[in-house]
């Protein structure tokens, strides 16, 4: 099989997932036998709609997710471009499905487990207790939502005095996240790390928070299970694929208003919008699974260990690849087999 890699992203922060995507499912479909040649007649775009341009006489596949209950109208056109559409999860393959005739599937993303190995963790005595956050500076991340249940913690004088939280962020200055939440035992930690010091960082924690308001897949947190961390999430999208109360604490949560989205004009000149909503965590459910974790910590790691078994399982890129290839094989036939 030949592929041509096409637009990918290529940067860190907001495009973390994408980036990541793309240069692991290529590694990995490359061990698989899989030749990268830019004139090969399928083109793979891992990238948002709105940035995807079809090369001309190609098999266009494009692989792309999103977060919220309402696409911009700037991602719908796109979508109708394309010869194959992947997301992540099933619940985006059904979200799509709302906005397009193309055809649909589903190719979950992977993580590297020579990198992300399982690490055996005790129950801290003297040392800190840390409750680990990673992620993008912005409101879908749930930086707001760790920092609320962190705050009502600290507030209700419940918090062990050993507990710290640690944010892992990118393009943010320490004062501008303590002005918002303005309380102790917090570290923010926004250095541009390699692979392995953030795996350092999983290694040191002892849980770790990913509340987030929508996930295509959720990297971070499948990195996180694969290391064996006791795992805090919203049981909505990506994750919901891979995770589930017998691995991990999810959370309560509701759908919450985040913009108004333009998305068709009536005829008249008038816009015709809708709102786009999210999943927000309840603060307080994050904080009692905080405590859930702390104060039964044995039983915490036992999830622990069977999130990184599942993990390591079924959702290496290595299963990315294989599931990725019998995709374009069983779609495109042939032409996807051609020889190098």
């Amino acid at each position: 099989m030949r592929i041509n890699w096409a637009n990918q992203f290529n940067s860190t922060g907001n495009g973390y997932g994408y980036t990541t995507h793309a240069r692991m499912l290529r590694a990995a479909c490359e061990r698989a036998g899989v030749e990268s040649a830019e004139d090969a007649e399928i083109a793979v775009h891992i990238i948002t709609p709105d940035r995807f341009k079809p090369i001309p006489g190609r098999i266009n596949v494009l692989y792309t997710m999103y977060e919220c209950t309402t696409l911009p109208k700037e991602w719908r056109v796109p979508l109708q471009l394309t010869d194959l559409l992947i997301t992540p999860c099933r619940q985006n393959r059904d979200f799509f499905a709302n906005y397009t005739k193309v055809p649909i599937e589903v190719c979950w993303e992977g993580v590297d487990t020579e990198l992300y190995r399982y690490v055996e963790r005790k129950e801290p005595t003297l040392n800190p207790f840390i409750f680990l956050w990673v992620g993008a500076p912005n409101p879908r991340k749930g930086f707001e939502h760790v920092g609320g249940a962190w705050d009502i913690w600290r507030k209700s004088g419940k918090c062990p005095t050993n507990a710290w939280l640690y944010c892992k962020t990118s393009g943010i200055k320490k004062g501008e996240f303590l002005e918002r939440h303005t309380n102790m035992r917090l570290f923010v930690d926004s250095r541009n790390l390699t692979n392995e010091e953030m795996f350092g960082l999983y290694e040191k924690a002892h849980a770790f928070l990913l509340p987030s308001m929508g996930e295509g897949f959720g990297l971070t947190l499948a990195e996180a299970m694969s290391t064996g961390l006791p795992c805090v999430y919203t049981p909505w999208g990506g994750p919901r694929d891979f995770c589930s109360e017998r691995e991990g604490f999810p959370v309560k949560w509701h759908f919450h208003a985040v913009q108004t989205v333009r998305f068709a004009e009536d005829g008249k000149g008038h816009v015709v919008a809708d709102h786009t909503f999210a999943a927000s965590a309840e603060w307080k459910d994050v904080m009692r699974r905080m405590e859930q974790i702390y104060y039964a910590y044995p039983a915490a790691l036992e999830r622990g260990r069977r999130a990184a078994e599942r993990i390591r399982g079924a959702f290496t890129w290595e299963h990315s690849a294989a599931s990725f290839i019998e995709i374009l094989r069983r779609r495109f036939g042939e032409r996807s087999a051609d020889a190098a």
